[in-house]
């Protein structure tokens, strides 16, 4: 039985394949397997992944029909056979000493699950350290855990936040975690989220089930922006995919039993989700509707049973400022406002503005 069990999606990123399997394969750390799942793949990721294989029996390739990343992970899980798993996504790539260092800290903190941080490389030439906690710590606290949970869905709930890091913390790369976990309480990546916070949903899950958790403020993992431009692509069925997440997530909190405090969190979730959908889908430019038509279907979003609850309940103080902004706009319907917002995130972002 291998210590460690990394698990790799690979759909369409035959440009950043190499890097990444590569930068597995070199680790310091020798004890482990690598999953490579192929989503399916279009492009000449199959034959690569198999020809790694051939190489190195610490390789294996599972080859399905294209179905999402969550499915990837799942085939991935099912077929783990180390003591502790690692996600990496294809386009990303790890530290040479990221296994060494995560395992040792394991080991020696007698933690289920090991945090560290990423640094966030753009095509650009920009770099970003994320920190994904004010300082390193250990706990065994439930309510501490359950902050960092409810961090998963607003920042500010963060028990040590830091205000370097606004990503990243939901991300299951993020995480080195005992695969008895994953296994033993059947935690998965749902598909129904259509890969939008699913993985939020399952670190809200696994981070359930932790009873010893240890952020060692160390960088492991690189993760790279593809496109740092706000050029998104529109999907038509953009508000389904934002409706089935936040089931997903109020399905977490009901059967979980958990307080108040994370329907707080959710609401400023949601408001920042909408916030993130001003520019992504209303108010994108290859949005077919007129002005008209756009504010229409704000208004209906703003009034229906998802979003009109949390912007009657999500409080400011939870918020960053840009969102706090977009939360009033939305309380008192005030359209050029959130027009505004997302005119002035798509200038910023054009700047080379990160924070937006």
């Amino acid at each position: 039985m291998p210590k460690i069990s990394f698990l790799v999606p690979v759909y369409n990123v035959e440009k950043y394949i190499d890097q990444c399997i590569t930068s597995i394969l070199n680790q310091t750390f020798r004890d482990f397997e690598l999953i490579l799942v192929d989503d399916g793949s279009p492009d000449n990721c199959p034959s690569i992944c198999d020809k790694y294989a051939e190489r190195d029996a610490r390789v294996k390739v599972i080859h399905k029909r294209n179905a999402g990343v969550s499915e990837a992970r799942n085939s991935g899980i099912e077929v783990a056979t180390g003591e502790w798993a690692y996600f990496v996504d294809s386009d990303d790539w790890i530290e040479a000493d990221a296994a060494a260092t995560l395992y040792n800290d394991a080991i020696q903190t007698g933690a289920d699950c090991v945090m560290s941080d990423c640094v966030t490389r753009y095509n650009d030439g920009r770099i970003l350290r994320r920190n994904q906690f004010s300082k390193v710590f250990y706990t065994e606290d439930p309510e501490e855990i359950k902050g960092i949970q409810k961090n998963m869905l607003c920042h500010k709930f963060n028990p040590y936040y830091s205000s370097n890091c606004d990503n990243g913390y939901a991300a299951p790369w993020g995480k080195f975690v005992k695969m008895s976990i994953i296994k033993e309480n059947d935690i998965r990546f749902d598909p129904y989220a259509k890969g939008v916070f699913d993985d939020g949903v399952y670190s809200l899950y696994l981070l359930d089930h932790v009873k010893k958790f240890y952020y060692n403020g160390r960088h492991t993992y690189d993760y790279r922006v593809v496109d740092s431009s706000l050029t998104h692509a529109f999907k038509k069925n953009a508000l389904d995919i934002a409706r089935r997440n936040c089931e997903l997530v109020a399905k977490f909190i009901n059967e979980t039993g958990k307080d108040d405090s994370f329907w707080q969190a959710e609401y400023c979730r949601r408001v920042s989700f909408f916030a993130s959908y001003l520019s992504k889908y209303f108010y994108n430019p290859e949005n077919p509707m007129k002005s008209g038509e756009v504010k229409k279907e704000i208004l209906k979003v703003l009034n229906g049973d998802l979003f009109r609850p949390a912007f009657q309940n999500a409080e400011s103080k939870n918020l960053p400022y840009k969102h706090a902004f977009v939360l009033f706009c939305g309380k008192h319907r005030l359209i050029w406002g959130l027009k505004l917002y997302s005119t002035l995130k798509l200038k910023f972002k054009r700047n080379g503005c990160m924070k937006w």
